[in-house]
């Protein structure tokens, strides 16, 4: 259904309609006990509540089930047995939209189920693509299989896996894929449902055997010279009318890919993670993603950009954390969402940061005038584990919203060990007083846990 897309979308016309809260049209910041949305009957998703895993739903005529989450930050865990995201969940990119008389969350998220591929030690929680949907960001309904497909008003409660591994043996998402940015763009030249189209940048790896550097799992988890499939991960797109039923996009690469890895020798050889984009400005696309460099055995955040979103030229690395061999970031930044604040221009990098010593991962903060260069760290994590809390072993894969009055919240991935998939999804919001860094909050509190 996209044949020729890229030759009908002007990027000059195109703008990002998800936009900053204002006081009118969103609530405010919510803390404390919250509810969850239950729907039954022949037309509807059945909900029913089971502890500790957020809000899940089958279509009407399947089995489902519901919970409130159960401890501090979580949104939701893993799904239950023989569901699509059983074994593990991971990746959160939240967007809202304001409408007439309601303001819509949807949450696309990675999750993978006990038969999915097993990349953990490098990719956490990596496996298929699933949507969440919420009335306020903070209790969610999602789905134990497939979308339905519905059609009406059951659409907009139609939850569930969206995208899985490619059935295609030469493409480059065969074994694992992992969202990273969805974003609902509009263009003139666009038709479709009210609000333009879906874009989602995911990455995703094949089954090429790849050897494991050393170094890149503290601790040698995996093993050096060891070899593991699906650790050559490029980035992909696809598209969508509804934010539902995705459409795989062509790119460049013969795999299918938007572009390849880097040359041998260079920082980003071993693979492309997490693509992240910011539209900053007319035929100005900034595409952020990491890498393992082999040779410094650190993670890196490298950039590349477009004109059209289809055809990216790699600009190389633009910030690595902390210089020194100790530190909560000493091994280099992952996963990360950059974000333009809208009152000052600044652009914000919110960044899973990892402990060379240890391996744990935490949340931090860099802030760039121009979002390229410059980049200046706060030197504490905003987000760290939280001892005996279902994310002691570590946070990551952040995605930051800005709200109301100043404030953000911080959605992220948590595990309970320091090793595996991670196993929950969670939130932090920051304090109404935060001391800011640059501008931007830096005092989060992981919103309370909901009964």
């Amino acid at each position: 259904p996209f044949s020729g897309l890229s030759s009908l979308i002007s990027i000059s016309h195109v703008h990002t309609l998800f936009t900053t809260a204002d006081e009118k049209g969103m609530p405010m910041v919510l803390s404390g006990v919250g509810y969850t949305v239950g729907l039954a009957g022949r037309s509807h998703p059945t909900c029913l509540n089971v502890r500790g895993r957020g809000q899940l739903c089958r279509p009407a005529g399947r089995r489902a089930v519901s919970t409130a989450a159960a401890t501090r930050g979580l949104l939701f865990t893993k799904g239950p047995d023989s569901s699509w995201d059983e074994a593990g969940v991971g990746h959160p990119v939240v967007r809202y939209y304001l409408g007439d008389n309601e303001t819509r969350w949807y949450m696309w998220y990675s999750g993978k189920s006990t038969s999915c591929h097993d990349v953990d030690a490098v990719f956490p929680s990596s496996g298929s693509i699933g949507l969440a949907i919420s009335e306020d960001g903070l209790n969610w309904s999602r789905g134990v299989d497939n979308i339905e497909g519905a059609r009406g008003e059951r659409k907009a409660r139609d939850v569930g896996r969206i995208m899985k591994p490619n059935g295609d043996w030469w493409t480059h998402d065969t074994a694992h894929l992992s969202v990273s940015d969805v974003q609902l763009l509009s263009a003139g030249a666009v038709s479709g449902e009210p609000g333009g189209v879906y874009w989602c940048f995911y990455s995703g790896g094949d089954f090429e055997p790849v050897e494991v550097p050393a170094g890149i799992v503290p601790g040698d988890t995996v093993g050096a010279s060891a070899s593991m499939e699906g650790l050559r991960a490029r980035p992909g797109l696809a598209m969508s009318q509804d934010g539902r039923n995705f459409a795989r996009i062509e790119g460049d690469h013969h795999t299918g890919a938007l572009f390849d890895v880097g040359a041998p020798g260079e920082f980003d050889e071993l693979f492309i993670a997490a693509p992240q984009v910011v539209a900053a400005g007319p035929k100005d696309m900034r595409m952020y993603y990491h890498s393992f460099d082999v040779r410094r055995k650190k993670y890196v955040v490298g950039l590349a950009t477009s004109a059209d979103g289809f055809r990216w030229e790699k600009r190389g690395p633009i910030f690595e954390g902390r210089d020194q061999d100790r530190g909560f970031d000493s091994m280099g930044a992952a996963a990360r969402c950059v974000v333009r604040d809208l009152d000052t221009k600044q652009y914000y990098m919110f960044y899973e940061g990892v402990d060379r010593e240890t391996g744990l991962r935490s949340i931090g903060l860099a802030v760039s005038q121009d979002g390229i260069g410059g980049w200046k760290r706060h030197e504490e994590p905003i987000v760290a584990p939280s001892e005996g809390n279902w994310d002691a072993g570590g946070v990551g894969q952040p995605w930051a919203v800005s709200m109301n009055q100043g404030r953000w919240r911080v959605y992220y991935s948590g595990r309970k060990d320091g090793h595996g998939p991670f196993e929950g999804i969670g939130c932090a919001i920051s304090k109404k007083d935060s001391a800011v860094f640059e501008s931007c909050p830096v005092e989060f509190e992981k919103r309370e846990a909901s009964v």
